[in-house]
């Protein structure tokens, strides 16, 4: 009766440390996506602002921004 309380206390612990592991992976994993797509962003955010040459936009005319929204687009579209 003894052997048979420590091997199912056994198979319990064992049970509980598996599940805490694939916890503990699932969350890392999904750190690391976050941190990811950040960074994916502020690369992207980077891009665009450079494109779009803000630091200029009074002295352009609507058309020429137009354009150059066009480009922008054209050259840096969305990421697949």
């Amino acid at each position: 009766m003894k052997n048979l309380r420590i091997t199912l206390a056994v198979i319990f612990l064992s049970i509980i440390f598996l599940l805490s592991l694939k916890t503990y992976r699932d969350f890392v994993i999904s750190s690391d996506l976050k941190n990811e797509e950040k960074n994916k962003l502020k690369k992207s955010a980077e891009i665009l602002n450079e494109c779009f040459d803000l630091k200029n936009k009074s002295k352009r005319t609507i058309n020429e921004s137009l354009k150059l929204i066009e480009y922008c687009l054209e050259e840096f579209g969305s990421e697949k």
